[in-house]
């Protein structure tokens, strides 16, 4: 994607957001949500429409950062945003879609229209202030060895636009990993680029205090020299009875030490002797039976087998439960290094390695759910990425402990079924006389468990409070899981009443959430529309799911109680394969009907309109249980070559939500072709199928171009296809114009011609020539990869990949710059030439900034020489049609070579050779098959044929 430099006139260091936040309101969403009625939305004009939201201009970009799929077959990309070039910290954008089509899309973005980009301070003086501000007596970088170990640098600094919520403006800014080892912390620290203010510290090490020695490298080394063998043994671990763990016998020593390399890139646990640094010294064990008589002891050694086991347990959870590989769910080692420091009072995870110490008003700290949370910190940094301060951190803690307690109950119970032990809802009581935190209550912690309610922190402390307000996330979830009834302590209370849908749907629901819908600075608001918006898509809106969902944000103070819908329809979807008919005046397409009430449907109402004619009525019947789906064929007939619009909307008597019931979608009616005719555009008869990529609409016009003054493109009176009738063609547009479909195996030395003139972005706006034999199921570029004929044809075989910085959607065969010249091109299809159904599309791409005069199409024909064998198609008819299923083929004087039938996405599902004719009749049998619109290609002697039918 092309990022251009545009001149800025006026300087500015900081740049304010549109409007203040009010500190004075409660449950703020810093997200965005766009939903999307087309079908026909591609992922860059999703992205675009959301980018209007923010009114950003076209020196905006996104880079895509990772892509998931849930269990109900929805897609979840999320990318990163960029401004002319440059990072903008935090700018995420998610695009959800199913089946191929783009629904939703959510995120947060910033706009930095007027920001300068180029910095008044250098990268070396700033890193010197964030040094200064770190004030640390020595630093990773300055030990080679260690830093080498841990795939660390000196940070150069990373210029990026930097959004300040707390101050709601937007800045120029360095970005620096500093790792200190003396006091220790791991933190990106941002610093204005302009000014040297110190904007914002992220806390990479949640809880903390040292590193690797050089001991570890030789450990290492020795390791990988090391004679091994997997071992399975039995622990008795401080914490959690006697359990299963997976060890590694090491032949030299004729011990098993604690190093599991089963699962992802290994489990491995060592022994830091209550020295300050981190060791690779193995706990060793002669016959891989870890009994408490030999590690039961004053050194509280059992509780490495419970580190162990718990990072083998994590690993196990997130891999049985959501199919995750590891924290960053390609593998990642989990590091577990136990007797940390003298008396060390914390479990940190430092996004290399856990560290536990032996506790001094704590037991050693290395409990299950313990560990469970702090690997939690890191499945988060693999996914929302929450920002650690203010709401986004306290949903950071508040998840890390939900992670906590669903581990602990896998681990002992071996799954999430209910009953669900009480202690499961307390954090770290395995470890203290009293726990650490309450799920349940956290009043009694001195947390809150109502937003806004008692213990609620308002002040800067503790990054804004982050290990406090967890408390609200953390009752959330309980409730979610267990139910409960009650009144909160909100500053308006609320009196609530939630059933539980146990620890397994709420888990999900609540990993979704993280996973493919928050974003960096996601706000307590924010994780109530993603969590309902799971629960809608899994189960359904009107699902005892998605009731407690809400309930429970309510109970918490969070958003409105659940108002059921007593009567509501929903048009889920209108299905529309972009597949081309060939042959039809009529298209079936399917309605998806859904009841999203609370009672029974048995009538929907259905009116639909094509291209705003007399609508058309007609009524479903049937018993249309809450939740559940119908389908509804609507056929559309008498409908001409070209593209039409259907709008069809869906209602029922006293129906609830009534936003929810019309969508639009278009339809491509195509028909046959004459090989030699010339199509001059002239007449409406004339009129191809032209549509816009992701959208409901056409930039390809039939016209005669004019402006005022004249220009090179002026049509001098002459209709033709074109982008613009005047002035310039707009940015970030795909459009298609395609031909009629063309039967190429009856006739000798077929080629298609054109006339055309162009002005377009030299590189960055092209145009292009596809084809497809399959109905429009799949496209190929014409002449791509032909050296022999490309010099006649187009006039660039540029693509991104040999241009290096331009030409990023060119295909490898475009034209691209100026030719206003109206010039004939044509190319030879002898590679097509037995090919019964060939269709054509003229594509125009243009991107995100700088438009021109634009593209002019006249004569449209495909040439060629009917062969001898060619024939009257006409002879041939397919009856009934529609049917439901059996059809009698009239062959005429025609004998058969073969039958083959298509569905609309090209795969064959029946074919037939030596065909059996009876008086010039033979059947074809697909009574098997679902309903829908089909494709019967004849080869015979004399030519191949193709005909559409309907299954009813």
């Amino acid at each position: 994607m092309k990022y251009k430099l545009l001149p800025v006139t006026l300087l500015f260091l900081s740049v304010f957001f549109a409007q203040k936040k009010d500190q004075t309101k409660i449950n703020l969403e810093k997200q965005k949500t766009l939903y999307l009625t087309s079908n026909k939305n591609s992922s860059e004009q999703a992205l675009v429409q959301f980018a209007k939201l923010y009114d950003l201009n076209d020196n905006y970009s996104f880079e895509q950062l990772y892509s998931n799929e849930d269990r109900i077959g929805q897609i979840h990309r999320k990318y990163g945003q960029f401004y002319k070039g440059i990072k903008v910290e935090f700018g995420t954008v998610i695009t959800h879609s199913k089946e191929g089509k783009i629904r939703m899309i959510n995120g947060e973005l910033y706009n930095a229209n007027e920001l300068s980009l180029v910095p008044q301070l250098s990268a070396n003086v700033c890193l010197q202030l964030a040094i200064q501000k770190i004030n640390a007596t020595t630093y990773l970088w300055q030990n080679e060895m260690q830093a080498k170990l841990m795939d660390y640098k000196k940070p150069k600094g990373e210029l990026v636009i930097f959004p300040d919520s707390n101050t709601e403006t937007i800045h120029l800014a360095y970005k620096y990993d500093i790792y200190a080892t003396n006091p220790i912390s791991r933190q990106e620290i941002y610093v204005d680029a302009n000014n040297g203010q110190i904007l914002f510290s992220n806390q990479i090490i949640k809880h903390a205090t040292s590193l690797v020695t050089n001991k570890e490298i030789k450990e290492r080394k020795k390791l990988l020299e090391e004679k091994i063998i997997f071992s399975s043994g039995t622990a008795d671990t401080r914490y959690s009875g006697t359990k299963n763990i997976e060890t590694t016998f090491n032949a030299d020593n004729s011990n098993y030490t604690l190093r599991d390399q089963t699962r992802g890139s290994g489990i491995f646990t060592f022994n830091c002797q209550n020295s300050n640094t981190f060791q690779n010294v193995d706990f060793t064990d002669d016959d891989n039976n870890w009994s408490s008589i030999e590690f039961d002891n004053v050194a509280k050694d059992n509780g490495a087998l419970d580190a162990h086991w718990g990072a083998e347990t994590t690993y196990d959870f997130w891999s049985t439960i959501f199919g995750r590989n590891s924290f960053d769910d390609n593998g990642g080692a989990i590091r577990s290094y136990v007797h940390y420091g003298m008396d060390y009072n914390n479990a940190s995870w430092n996004g290399f390695a856990m560290s536990y110490g032996d506790g001094d008003s704590f037991d050693i700290l290395t409990s299950i759910d313990v560990c469970g949370h702090e690997i939690g910190h890191a499945v988060c940094t693999y996914t929302a990425n929450l920002v650690y301060q203010n709401e986004s951190g306290a949903m950071n803690e508040g998840f890390s402990d939900i992670w906590g307690a669903c581990i602990e109950h896998y681990g002992r119970t071996g799954g999430l079924l209910n009953p669900i032990p009480s202690s499961v809802w307390l954090i770290g009581e395995d470890i203290a006389s009293s726990a650490l935190r309450s799920m349940e209550d956290p009043n009694s912690r001195n947390d809150p468990d109502t937003y806004l309610g008692t213990n609620w922190y308002s002040d800067t402390g503790d990054s804004g409070g982050v290990h406090t307000n967890s408390g609200v996330l953390n009752h959330w979830f309980y409730i979610l899981t267990i139910g409960k009834s009650g009144t909160n302590n909100a500053p308006i209370p609320d009196t609530y009443s939630v059933t539980g849908i146990g620890m397994q749907k709420a888990s999900e629901i609540a990993y979704l959430a993280e996973r493919d819908y928050l974003t960096p600075n996601s706000t307590y608001a924010d994780a109530r529309n993603a969590t309902i918006t799971v629960a809608n898509d899994l189960y359904c809106a009107n699902s005892p799911e998605a009731i407690a969902v809400t309930n429970a944000w309510f109970a918490v103070n969070i958003g409105d109680e659940y108002v059921a819908a007593a009567d509501d329809v929903a048009l889920q979807a209108i299905d529309n394969s972009e597949t081309i008919s060939c042959t039809a005046s009529s298209i079936t397409t399917n309605a998806l009907l859904k009841n999203q009430g609370l009672n029974l449907i048995t009538s929907i109402s259905i009116s639909y309109t094509v291209d705003g004619n007399n609508p058309v009525n007609t009524t479903w019947t049937g018993n249309l249980a809450p939740c559940s789906e119908a389908i509804y064929p609507i056929t559309v007939n008498g409908l001409t070559r070209g593209t039409h619009n259907l709008s069809v909307t869906t209602t029922i008597v006293n129906d609830g939500r009534p936003e929810n019931n019309t969508k639009e979608i278009i339809l491509l009616i195509n028909d046959q072709g004459s090989v030699g005719v010339i199509n001059e555009f002239t007449s409406t008869s004339d009129e191809l199928i032209s549509y816009n990529d992701g959208e409901i609409g056409s930039l390809w016009t039939r016209g005669i171009h004019t402006d005022s003054p004249t220009n090179d493109m002026d049509s001098n009176g002459n209709t033709v296809y074109t982008t613009n009738t005047s002035g310039n063609y707009p940015d970030n547009t795909k459009a298609y114009l395609i031909s009629q479909c063309y039967n190429l195996s009856t006739i000798s030395n077929p080629e298609i011609s054109f006339s055309m003139k162009y002005d377009l972005e030299n590189n960055w706006d092209i145009v292009y020539v596809e084809y497809s034999t399959d109905f429009g199921a799949n496209w190929a570029v014409l002449g791509y990869n032909d050296i022999s004929n490309w010099t006649n044809w187009y006039n660039s075989d540029r693509t991104e990949q040999t241009s290096g910085n331009d030409c990023f959607n060119c295909p490898g065969a475009q034209w691209t710059g100026t030719n206003t010249t109206l010039t004939t091109y044509t190319y030879p299809l002898q590679t097509l030439s037995t090919q019964s159904s060939v269709i054509f599309r003229i594509v125009f791409h243009s991107d995100q900034a700088v438009h021109e005069l634009g593209v002019n199409i006249d004569d449209f024909v495909i040439n060629g020489t009917l062969s001898s064998t060619s024939f009257n198609q006409d002879v041939i008819a397919v009856y009934p049609n529609p049917s439901n299923g059996i059809y009698t083929i009239s062959l005429g004087n025609v004998q058969p070579i073969s039958i083959k039938v298509y569905d609309i996405s090209g795969k064959t599902i029946l074919f037939k050779k030596d065909i059996l004719v009876s008086e010039n009749r033979t059947s074809v049998n697909l009574t098997a098959v679902s309903k829908g619109i089909y494709f019967i290609v004849i080869n015979s002697e004399k030519g191949i044929i193709s005909k559409r039918i309907v299954k009813e």
